[in-house]
């Protein structure tokens, strides 16, 4: 979190999204740079911070260009590719970090799985840009911000380190401390702006559904339901939807050898409804602020091409597990 939110002030997201806005000749051409960088960005910087960096940025063009075609789309597309571009890495959402910690998967084993879910979430992506119409934009007049390269490759060689340390290639007990000391000498003031309670929450996630796993009669009843590969995708997407994914994989992995169809189901979970990814509510939060008046829009819209891309998902999954 530290490292993610210096690079984000460092504005290497915002050079990027600039550089692609001024190369954009359309709205169809804008929504598919954008999404694709939030798509790609949120595989090292997370789902939460791509939507939390770039949804203004689109946002902010939005309302430069008042009569823009399909912008509701463009914002749900933007937190679905976040969503999905996030589970590429095992530190991209914390459902991927949980999932490759408590089944120690082998690196080879989750990037296979992961890459068959980045094919298969671009060509979605890539002909959901074909309903969107063209109209010109006008060209941005605003200067590319300058990025320090030395800063750059600090950071890199720290996000590198804390690579190390998800690999197994040394312990957390000497990564993380090592990490946080860097980047503290880096900027001290990014101490202070660590989402504290987010930890906590997640902390207090594994305490309580460790506890609510305890109960006999809630035990017995989940591993009666997530025996087989098809029970335990279909189960995880729809515990998802109602709790989010990250609490449905630490809910649902004490209890079932299904690893594939969970990782699958909780990646794939994140699409849905509102709750069923934090990611969602964040985009929802940032697009409140902007159009508070177009928050039943939002919603409709939302649902609408998550049901999409769900079913989608669901079929062609069904198959292959």
């Amino acid at each position: 979190m530290l490292l993610v939110a210096n690079i984000d002030k460092l504005g290497v997201l915002t050079y990027l999204a600039e550089k692609l806005i001024d190369v954009s000749i359309n709205t169809r051409a804008l929504i598919r740079n954008i999404t694709l960088l939030a798509f790609f960005s949120s595989m090292l910087l997370t789902n939460d911070v791509a939507i939390l960096s770039l949804m203004p940025i689109y946002l902010t063009i939005t309302k430069k260009v008042p009569d823009m075609n399909h912008k509701l789309t463009g914002a749900v597309l933007l937190i679905i590719a976040a969503n999905l571009g996030s589970s590429f890495f095992p530190f991209g959402n914390p459902q991927n970090l949980f999932l490759f910690s408590y089944y120690s998967l082998a690196a080879g084993t989750f990037f296979n799985w992961a890459f068959l879910l980045l094919l298969v979430s671009f060509v979605f992506l890539f002909l959901s840009f074909f309903w969107i119409k063209k109209s010109p934009i006008p060209n941005q007049e605003e200067p590319l911000p300058s990025i320090d390269q030395r800063n750059i490759i600090y950071l890199s060689l720290i996000g590198l380190l804390i690579l190390i340390g998800v690999f197994d290639l040394l312990p957390y007990s000497i990564v993380i401390p090592i990490a946080i000391l860097l980047l503290g000498i880096y900027d001290s003031s990014s101490l202070k702006k660590v989402d504290y309670r987010l930890l906590a929450t997640f902390i207090f996630f594994f305490i309580a559904v460790g506890n609510f796993s305890q109960l006999e009669t809630i035990s017995l009843l989940i591993k009666k339901q997530f025996t087989t590969s098809s029970a335990t995708f279909f189960g995880s997407i729809a515990v998802s939807q109602v709790i989010s994914n990250v609490p449905a994989a630490i809910l649902i992995a004490p209890f079932t050898a299904q690893t594939k169809a969970l990782f699958f189901g909780v990646n794939v979970g994140g699409l849905g409804t509102i709750i069923a990814s934090l990611a969602n509510l964040i985009g929802f939060k940032i697009y409140k602020q902007y159009y508070p008046n177009q928050s039943k829009q939002f919603l409709l819209m939302f649902s609408l091409i998550n049901l999409i891309f769900l079913i989608g998902f669901i079929v062609l999954f069904y198959f292959i597990l």
